[in-house]
């Protein structure tokens, strides 16, 4: 049998990743706490999802994207009206080709919006006809907008903040994995739960296989998330972590995820948040810094922009 760099623990069998998945020294789960996998072997129109698409892309591009469609709708209209005819809309007397285009266009987002200015009307059957269907694709493309709006801002998102690293550090009279995390709204979390959870790869008959592992934690629960909170691993003679080195969990390809659950008070809904650390992102040897203190009004603050910080500190 091939010669396994660690002891064997009881492993996850339901961590929702394949032990047979090669992720090339890559991360299984990014920072933003999005699962690394791709999924391939589907069209394009099976695997689009256009709600999706628009609910979860960034704010800047979501605006670009409404906006590239209102433009491309009054295109389209503004087409239509040159193509049944520009004597079909009374109110237009600028003489220039290319002005006339512009005033068909703007006629467009007028009736598109229900604006309806009043100068330029449709005359013409034809005209009547587009302005019409025009109307009808306006009222049902605002509520659609409306509904991506809503949709975006009741949406429950946790805006907690990680540590940059995990850190190795002197914890009772042993060592102990450490990760810290807050919240940087002022929005309430209560009864928040933390799990940590191992990965790595050993050698095995079958070759290469990654295995998932529970870390234990000294406080797996919190009732308020008013600070911050330091979550702990107690690294004893039980937890994967004994006796290993940075060197094993890097050849490893070892990753430490954290996954969060609370319930937040401004959304009245349990919310889950997660992210990871790699082997090269865990420092050894290292404490976090205090940030916690307070004004010169006496009220309790926290410096969540030293979150990360920390100081040398020699394991045992």
């Amino acid at each position: 049998m091939a010669r396994t760099l660690f002891r064997q623990f009881r492993e996850i069998v339901d961590s929702g990743f394949s032990a047979n998945v090669n992720y090339e020294g890559d991360r299984l789960l990014r920072k933003d706490g999005t699962f690394n996998v791709r999924k391939e072997g589907l069209g394009w129109g099976e695997r689009f999802d256009l709600f999706h698409a628009l609910i979860s892309m960034r704010w800047p591009a979501f605006i670009l994207t409404m906006f590239a469609g209102y433009v491309a709708i009054n295109i389209v209209f503004a087409a239509l009206y040159l193509a049944v005819g520009i004597e079909g809309l009374s109110g237009i007397e600028i003489r220039s080709p290319g002005m006339r285009v512009l005033e068909t266009l703007f006629f467009s987002a007028q009736t598109l919006t229900t604006v309806g200015y009043g100068r330029i009307n449709p005359v013409g059957l034809g005209a009547e006809i587009v302005a019409s269907v025009e109307a009808f694709v306006g009222l049902m493309s605002f509520a659609f907008a409306t509904g991506l709006l809503y949709g975006r801002f009741s949406r429950p998102r946790t805006m907690l903040v990680y540590s940059r690293n995990a850190l190795v550090s002197p914890f009772r009279e042993g060592r102990g994995l450490m990760v810290r995390v807050a919240n940087r709204r002022d929005s309430q979390m209560i009864n928040v739960s933390a799990g940590l959870m191992f990965s790595r790869v050993e050698a095995t008959e079958k070759g290469p296989l990654r295995r998932f592992y529970n870390l234990e934690l000294e406080y797996d629960r919190v009732n308020l998330l008013a600070t911050s909170w330091t979550i702990v691993h107690p690294i004893g003679e039980s937890s994967p972590l004994s006796g290993v080195t940075a060197e094993e969990l890097a050849k490893a390809d070892a990753e430490i995820i954290l996954l969060l659950r609370g319930y937040d008070e401004t959304h009245s809904q349990e919310v889950h948040a997660r992210t990871s650390y790699t082997a090269r992102e865990v420092v050894w040897g290292a404490r976090f810094v205090t940030i916690l203190g307070h004004n010169e009004r006496g009220q309790a603050t926290i410096a969540l922009d030293k979150l990360s910080l920390h100081e040398p500190a020699p394991l045992p």
